[in-house]
């Protein structure tokens, strides 16, 4: 179990971070906020545009610090350290669930919008699946 746990969370690790690089290297809002918001990137306004671009950095800055101590913690999980599986799942609640809450609730606004409901359920997933075999593990 303890095998699984470490590729299940390394893989969260690793999608959590790559999402983050995304929106930390964004050079404008992805396509399906320009669907939710009914604008193209260049119809707004500088200081929107500022902001929006802010916040990507921050949410992208976010999702790389998630991932990177869910990989930190393969560490002393792998060393079978009791804590960690709780650690695991005190990170995920409010780091990876909001994140997908979001995705759910802007294509509750425009359904249209691609957002990325699947790979935010699959970092969810993964992770909750990770924490609670190591209690197994």
């Amino acid at each position: 179990m303890l095998r699984v746990s470490l590729i299940l969370l390394l893989l969260a690790a690793l999608i959590a971070s790559f999402f983050g690089v995304r929106y930390l290297l964004a050079r404008e809002f992805m396509p399906y906020h320009a669907v939710v918001a009914g604008k193209r990137w260049a119809d707004l306004d500088a200081g929107v545009r500022t902001v929006i671009l802010g916040m990507q950095r921050i949410l992208g800055g976010g999702f790389i610090a998630y991932g990177v101590t869910l990989a930190w913690f393969l560490f002393p999980l792998s060393a079978k350290a009791y804590w960690v599986p709780w650690a695991v799942l005190t990170i995920t609640v409010p780091a990876a669930l909001p994140a997908l809450y979001v995705t759910l609730a802007l294509r509750r606004v425009e359904p249209a919008a691609q957002t990325p409901v699947v790979p935010a359920a699959v970092v969810v997933a993964l992770a909750l699946a990770g924490g609670a075999l190591a209690f197994l593990g």
